[in-house]
Protein backbone atom coordinates (compact mmCIF):
# COMPACT_ATOMS: atom_id res chain seq x y z
CA UNK A 1 0.00 0.00 0.00
CA UNK A 2 1.46 3.25 -1.11
CA UNK A 3 2.56 5.81 1.93
CA UNK A 4 -0.55 8.59 1.50
CA UNK A 5 -2.72 5.00 1.59
CA UNK A 6 -1.19 4.04 4.48
CA UNK A 7 -1.41 7.96 6.32
CA UNK A 8 -5.05 8.25 4.88
CA UNK A 9 -6.21 4.79 6.60
CA UNK A 10 -4.33 5.78 9.63
CA UNK A 11 -5.72 8.90 10.10
CA UNK A 12 -9.05 7.26 9.08
CA UNK A 13 -8.43 4.94 12.02
CA UNK A 14 -7.67 7.32 14.39
CA UNK A 15 -10.62 9.76 14.38
CA UNK A 16 -12.72 6.67 14.59
CA UNK A 17 -10.29 5.47 17.61
CA UNK A 18 -10.86 8.84 19.03
CA UNK A 19 -12.76 11.80 20.91
CA UNK A 20 -16.64 11.01 19.56
CA UNK A 21 -18.27 13.74 16.96
CA UNK A 22 -20.45 16.60 18.21
CA UNK A 23 -23.23 14.67 17.58
CA UNK A 24 -22.36 11.27 18.99
CA UNK A 25 -21.02 13.55 22.32
CA UNK A 26 -25.05 15.19 22.92
CA UNK A 27 -26.54 12.31 21.99
CA UNK A 28 -24.74 10.48 25.00
CA UNK A 29 -25.12 13.61 26.95
CA UNK A 30 -29.12 12.67 26.34
CA UNK A 31 -28.87 9.21 27.46
CA UNK A 32 -26.84 9.92 30.58
CA UNK A 33 -29.89 12.79 31.09
CA UNK A 34 -32.58 10.57 30.17
CA UNK A 35 -31.52 7.93 32.14
CA UNK A 36 -30.45 9.96 35.51
CA UNK A 37 -34.23 11.57 35.63
CA UNK A 38 -35.63 8.03 35.59
CA UNK A 39 -33.57 6.73 38.24
CA UNK A 40 -33.90 9.93 40.67
CA UNK A 41 -37.76 9.40 39.55
CA UNK A 42 -37.85 5.85 40.74
CA UNK A 43 -35.58 5.91 44.02
CA UNK A 44 -35.27 9.26 45.08
CA UNK A 45 -32.52 11.67 45.67
CA UNK A 46 -30.70 9.55 48.25
CA UNK A 47 -31.26 6.17 46.82
CA UNK A 48 -30.51 6.89 43.10
CA UNK A 49 -27.20 4.93 41.89
CA UNK A 50 -24.76 6.80 39.83
CA UNK A 51 -23.61 3.27 38.71
CA UNK A 52 -27.20 2.58 37.75
CA UNK A 53 -27.42 5.57 36.04
CA UNK A 54 -24.46 4.72 33.60
CA UNK A 55 -25.01 1.76 33.07
CA UNK A 56 -28.54 2.62 31.49
CA UNK A 57 -27.15 5.21 29.95
CA UNK A 58 -24.30 2.81 28.27
CA UNK A 59 -21.54 5.13 30.12
CA UNK A 60 -18.81 4.45 32.31
CA UNK A 61 -19.19 6.03 35.83
CA UNK A 62 -15.90 7.73 35.04
CA UNK A 63 -17.60 9.42 31.92
CA UNK A 64 -20.69 10.78 33.89
CA UNK A 65 -18.55 12.10 36.60
CA UNK A 66 -16.32 13.81 34.45
CA UNK A 67 -19.75 16.11 32.99
CA UNK A 68 -21.24 16.10 37.00
CA UNK A 69 -18.80 16.40 39.66
CA UNK A 70 -21.57 14.96 41.93
CA UNK A 71 -25.37 13.36 42.48
CA UNK A 72 -26.52 17.35 42.69
CA UNK A 73 -24.75 18.38 39.98
CA UNK A 74 -26.71 15.87 38.02
CA UNK A 75 -29.78 16.05 39.86
CA UNK A 76 -29.61 20.24 38.97
CA UNK A 77 -29.06 19.13 35.10
CA UNK A 78 -32.22 16.51 35.51
CA UNK A 79 -34.83 19.05 36.35
CA UNK A 80 -33.24 21.83 33.97
CA UNK A 81 -33.79 19.81 31.22
CA UNK A 82 -37.18 18.66 32.46
CA UNK A 83 -38.14 22.35 32.88
CA UNK A 84 -36.82 23.48 29.03
CA UNK A 85 -39.39 20.21 27.84
CA UNK A 86 -42.03 22.44 29.41
CA UNK A 87 -40.91 25.91 28.66
CA UNK A 88 -43.36 28.41 27.69
CA UNK A 89 -42.92 31.04 24.78
CA UNK A 90 -44.71 34.16 25.60
CA UNK A 91 -43.73 36.08 22.30
CA UNK A 92 -45.84 32.94 20.81
CA UNK A 93 -49.03 34.01 22.52
CA UNK A 94 -50.57 37.18 21.64
CA UNK A 95 -53.49 38.14 24.10
CA UNK A 96 -55.54 39.20 27.04
CA UNK A 97 -54.36 39.12 30.81
CA UNK A 98 -56.28 36.43 31.46
CA UNK A 99 -56.04 34.61 28.09
CA UNK A 100 -51.95 35.17 28.73
CA UNK A 101 -51.71 33.90 32.64
CA UNK A 102 -54.69 31.05 32.10
CA UNK A 103 -52.79 29.56 29.07
CA UNK A 104 -49.05 29.52 30.18
CA UNK A 105 -50.67 27.96 33.32
CA UNK A 106 -52.99 25.33 31.70
CA UNK A 107 -49.64 24.47 29.90
CA UNK A 108 -47.34 24.42 32.49
CA UNK A 109 -49.91 22.39 34.72
CA UNK A 110 -50.52 19.85 31.70
CA UNK A 111 -46.72 19.12 32.03
CA UNK A 112 -46.65 19.45 35.51
CA UNK A 113 -48.68 16.72 35.88
CA UNK A 114 -47.49 14.39 33.93
CA UNK A 115 -45.79 10.99 36.04
CA UNK A 116 -42.44 11.77 35.44
CA UNK A 117 -42.66 15.19 36.77
CA UNK A 118 -44.78 14.72 39.36
CA UNK A 119 -42.57 11.84 40.59
CA UNK A 120 -39.38 14.38 40.83
CA UNK A 121 -41.63 16.79 42.63
CA UNK A 122 -42.30 14.40 45.34
CA UNK A 123 -38.57 13.59 45.33
CA UNK A 124 -37.94 17.26 46.10
CA UNK A 125 -40.85 17.77 48.69
CA UNK A 126 -39.79 14.45 50.82
CA UNK A 127 -35.73 14.81 50.43
CA UNK A 128 -35.17 18.86 50.62
CA UNK A 129 -35.11 18.82 54.61
CA UNK A 130 -32.39 16.26 54.78
CA UNK A 131 -30.38 17.43 51.51
CA UNK A 132 -30.50 21.37 51.45
CA UNK A 133 -29.30 21.46 47.72
CA UNK A 134 -32.41 19.99 46.51
CA UNK A 135 -34.15 23.19 48.09
CA UNK A 136 -31.79 25.11 46.17
CA UNK A 137 -31.31 23.47 42.99
CA UNK A 138 -35.70 23.05 43.04
CA UNK A 139 -35.72 27.29 43.89
CA UNK A 140 -33.79 28.48 40.91
CA UNK A 141 -35.97 26.42 38.86
CA UNK A 142 -38.87 27.46 40.16
CA UNK A 143 -37.99 31.14 40.12
CA UNK A 144 -36.66 30.60 36.47
CA UNK A 145 -39.40 28.61 34.59
CA UNK A 146 -42.63 29.46 36.76
CA UNK A 147 -42.43 32.55 38.45
CA UNK A 148 -40.87 34.01 35.28
CA UNK A 149 -42.95 33.81 32.45
CA UNK A 150 -45.75 35.47 35.00
CA UNK A 151 -43.45 38.00 35.88
CA UNK A 152 -43.20 38.85 32.30
CA UNK A 153 -46.63 38.84 31.71
CA UNK A 154 -47.80 40.60 34.40
CA UNK A 155 -45.07 43.78 33.64
CA UNK A 156 -46.00 43.83 29.73
CA UNK A 157 -49.42 44.17 31.18
CA UNK A 158 -48.90 47.61 33.02
CA UNK A 159 -48.42 46.40 36.67
CA UNK A 160 -45.01 48.47 37.95
CA UNK A 161 -41.70 46.70 38.73
CA UNK A 162 -41.98 46.64 42.22
CA UNK A 163 -45.23 44.54 42.18
CA UNK A 164 -44.91 42.42 39.59
CA UNK A 165 -42.85 39.62 41.92
CA UNK A 166 -45.48 39.09 44.69
CA UNK A 167 -48.03 38.94 42.42
CA UNK A 168 -46.70 36.26 40.33
CA UNK A 169 -45.71 34.31 43.51
CA UNK A 170 -49.85 34.87 44.24
CA UNK A 171 -50.65 33.77 41.05
CA UNK A 172 -48.31 30.41 40.79
CA UNK A 173 -49.32 29.45 43.99
CA UNK A 174 -53.07 29.48 43.52
CA UNK A 175 -53.43 27.87 40.22
CA UNK A 176 -50.79 25.18 40.87
CA UNK A 177 -51.64 24.32 44.79
CA UNK A 178 -54.39 21.64 43.92
CA UNK A 179 -51.74 19.95 41.89
CA UNK A 180 -49.44 20.35 44.90
CA UNK A 181 -51.33 18.93 47.19
CA UNK A 182 -51.96 15.68 44.87
CA UNK A 183 -48.31 15.05 44.40
CA UNK A 184 -47.64 15.47 48.16
CA UNK A 185 -50.40 13.02 49.25
CA UNK A 186 -49.58 11.05 46.38
CA UNK A 187 -52.86 10.87 44.98
CA UNK A 188 -54.03 10.46 41.47
CA UNK A 189 -53.20 13.31 38.95
CA UNK A 190 -55.40 15.89 38.01
CA UNK A 191 -57.90 15.13 35.08
CA UNK A 192 -57.86 17.74 32.26
CA UNK A 193 -61.31 19.02 33.08
CA UNK A 194 -59.91 19.58 36.64
CA UNK A 195 -56.93 21.48 35.41
CA UNK A 196 -59.52 23.40 33.18
CA UNK A 197 -61.37 24.35 36.32
CA UNK A 198 -58.89 25.17 38.18
CA UNK A 199 -57.10 27.63 36.03
CA UNK A 200 -59.83 29.31 35.29
CA UNK A 201 -61.07 29.81 39.02
CA UNK A 202 -57.38 31.03 40.15
CA UNK A 203 -57.13 32.95 37.31
CA UNK A 204 -60.59 34.78 37.57
CA UNK A 205 -59.70 35.60 41.23
CA UNK A 206 -56.41 36.53 41.01
CA UNK A 207 -57.23 38.90 38.29
CA UNK A 208 -60.01 40.32 40.93
CA UNK A 209 -57.69 41.16 43.79
CA UNK A 210 -54.70 42.12 41.06
CA UNK A 211 -56.50 44.14 38.01
CA UNK A 212 -57.02 47.62 41.21
CA UNK A 213 -53.29 47.48 41.47
CA UNK A 214 -52.61 47.84 37.66
CA UNK A 215 -50.57 51.36 36.97
CA UNK A 216 -52.51 53.83 34.73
Amino acid sequence: MPDSQVLKAATLHSRRAGRPSAKESELKHEAMLEAALEEFARAGFHGASIRAIAENAGLSTRTLYNRYPDKAALFSACLETSSLQIQYQLTDKPGTLYEQLSHFARLMQARLNEDRHSRLARVIFREAASFPQLKDISKAQFQRFQLGPVVTILGAHGFAPEQVETLAESYVTMAFQKWQVRVIYNEAPLTAQEIDAQIDYATKLFLNGALPLRQG
